[in-house]
């Protein structure tokens, strides 16, 4: 996939994916629905639960790999319950029937200074991601695009 055709809005979403590095202190219960956009098969199309989860330990690979984002990670959170709290994410945005157990966008990233570099390079991981598991191009556009409404809350620096 070619990184050149993302446009800027989809670029800072999956920054988003930087969720779960905070405590479950302000959780997001209930019935989710696909985000405006968003087929009602997404879930499904992405492989169900399993197959989101398998993207995003592909995603977590790749943001491990990558020494501007990295210690974001480990210093500020572990490593496996991102893993867990990203997947009832990515499973919400899409509109699967989950419970969040993460805290707010805002609240998770309220003391982390985070750049618009460092945003774009988990979009750059999520992308990787998508080639990783064969993930169609057009599912991981969905995916971003569901996330980019929380850019300003992860972005702060």
């Amino acid at each position: 996939m070619k990184h050149s055709r993302l446009s800027t809005t989809l670029i800072g979403a999956a920054a988003l994916l930087c969720a779960a590095v905070s405590t479950p202190s302000m959780a997001q219960t209930g019935k989710s629905y696909a985000f405006p956009g968003i087929p009602d098969s997404s879930v499904a199309d992405f492989g169900g639960e399993r197959g989101i989860h398998n993207w995003v330990e592909s995603l977590f690979y790749y943001i491990m790999l990558d020494n501007r984002i990295n210690w974001i990670f480990t210093e500020f959170g572990n490593v496996e319950r991102q893993i867990a709290l990203n997947t009832q994410l990515e499973q919400m945005v899409l509109g699967g029937n989950v419970e969040y157990q993460g805290a707010s966008m805002a609240a998770a990233h309220a003391d982390l200074g985070i750049t618009m570099e460092q945003f774009n390079a988990v979009v750059e991981a999520a992308y990787m991601a998508c080639e990783r598991t064969v993930t169609p191009y057009h599912l991981c556009n969905q995916l971003i695009a569901g996330l980019a409404p929380f850019t300003f809350d992860i972005v702060t620096k």
